[in-house]
C-alpha cells in the first residue's frame, strides 16, 4: 500500500497524475466487468446443470399414471352399473 501511495506521489510530481488515474480506472473497471461476466456465465452454467440433474431425477422417479384405466385382455370384466342389492 505504501508503494502505491509513493507511485501516486511520483505521478503527481511529474504532472501525469490524471493520466495515471485514468489508466488505473480503466484497468479496474475492465477487471470488474470481466469478473462480473465470468460470474454470470458460471451462474448460468451451474443453473443449467442443476436443471439437467433435476430432469434426470424426475425421469427415474416413480410416477402415478393419471387418466382412464385400461384392462388387459385376460382381466375379468368390470361389474355392471346396475345395483342388484335391493
Amino acid at each position: 500500500m505504501l508503494i502505491l501511495l509513493f507511485l501516486l506521489l511520483l505521478a503527481a510530481i511529474a504532472g501525469v497524475l490524471g493520466l495515471v488515474l485514468k489508466i488505473t480506472l480503466v484497468v479496474v473497471l475492465t477487471l470488474t466487468l470481466s469478473t462480473m461476466i465470468l460470474a454470470a456465465l458460471a451462474w448460468f452454467w451451474v443453473r443449467s446443470q442443476w436443471r439437467k440433474i433435476q430432469r434426470e431425477a424426475d425421469a427415474r422417479s416413480t410416477t402415478i399414471q393419471v387418466g382412464r384405466p385400461e384392462r388387459s385382455a385376460d382381466a375379468q370384466p368390470l361389474p355392471g352399473t346396475r345395483d342388484d342389492r335391493y
